[in-house]
């Protein structure tokens, strides 16, 4: 009888541990600057065009760092590589991408306090590529729009797309989301390809830094919806200017307790219905109101359940403030 107690016990607490709270709060003591944004987070993804340069320096101007470029697999590129510079300082000089696109990592340290941060660079394939029936590598694009809507450029299509390999869905483009959470739900095998911007990246993990702050715990956003190709964006009859078709918008909710696939109870009122992406959007309204995402503001819509899926809420980065 003991021994079966014991045993009892040990898978209790098994089960307890499984269920940990595994949200990731990780952060630089010396931030980084990529590309203009500011990146606390001690691991992040770059997107850039082939032989493009862009660059990382630190945000404290008297901290100095180094980088040093690897294959995917984490060796280090070979002096004899097709990168004009693998490795040097940080902000000295823009740092050129490799030229041909795919997954690569580059390691930044910091000389003062041997602090490091490794980013993700994802080298895109041209938009040139696609071809005249939309496909990409036997992939369906579809078509963007050749005006831009009311010629704002934000609108452009974009230069181009990352490739997704099966084996590439689990990257960690940020402390709490991973490549494959954006990749567009058309029913394809690989290669995927998918376009994201940074500022959609540093926008969703900031909401989950506050609700976590605020005492919320919520170890993740279930992303329904991120990238989504032209052509399955039509399919699905959505507006042809939507934000998501350029890498920049996500739909989500909030699935903690209990994880059964839809939105969680947040206003606690005993139902799950369309006041708790209410909840969820005031939240969000209200850190945009106190300057929480600084330029990346955008659009904020709340939506109700229907017989496809739960309530949830959409954010995106377009720069100006919509609400829906």
């Amino acid at each position: 009888m003991h021994k079966c107690l014991l045993l009892l016990a040990a898978l209790l607490a098994a089960a307890h541990a499984s269920e940990a709270f595994s949200f990731d709060n990780s952060m630089l003591n010396s931030k980084l600057v990529i590309n203009g944004n500011t990146v606390p987070y001690p691991i992040f993804s770059i997107f850039v065009m082939p032989n493009k340069t862009f660059t990382v320096e630190y945000e404290d101007k008297s901290h100095s760092g180094s980088f040093q470029f690897h294959y995917a697999n984490g060796e280090a590129f070979k002096t004899n590589s097709n990168l004009p510079l693998t490795r040097g300082n940080l902000g000295k000089v823009p740092i050129m991408a490799p030229k041909e696109p795919g997954y690569y990592l580059l390691k930044a340290t910091n000389k003062q306090t041997g602090e490091f941060a490794t980013l993700n660079v994802f080298v895109m394939t041209s938009m040139e590529k696609v071809d005249k029936t939309g496909k990409l590598n036997g992939y369906t694009i579809g078509k963007y729009p050749e005006k831009p809507l009311k010629d704002n450029p934000i609108y452009l299509p974009p230069p181009g797309l990352i490739e997704v390999l099966p084996e590439q869905a689990s990257i960690r483009l940020s402390p709490n989301f991973t490549l494959g959470q954006f990749l567009s739900k058309q029913q394809q095998g690989f290669p995927k390809y998918v376009h994201l911007r940074a500022g959609l990246l540093l926008k969703l993990e900031k909401i989950l830094y506050t609700l976590n702050e605020e005492g919320h715990a919520v170890e993740g956003l279930t992303i329904m919806s991120g990238y989504r190709t032209p052509y399955y964006n039509k399919a699905i009859g959505n507006v042809q200017y939507s934000r998501h078709v350029w890498g920049g918008a996500a739909d989500f909710y909030i699935d903690q307790s209990p994880k059964d696939g839809i939105m969680d109870d947040l206003n606690k009122d005993g139902v799950v219905n369309r006041d708790d992406a209410v909840w969820l959007a005031d939240f969000i309204s209200n850190m945009s109101k106190q300057g929480a995402f600084g330029p990346r503001v955008g659009g904020l819509g709340i939506y109700g359940s229907n017989a496809a899926h739960g309530p949830f809420v959409h954010v995106d980065v377009r720069g100006t403030l919509a609400r829906w």
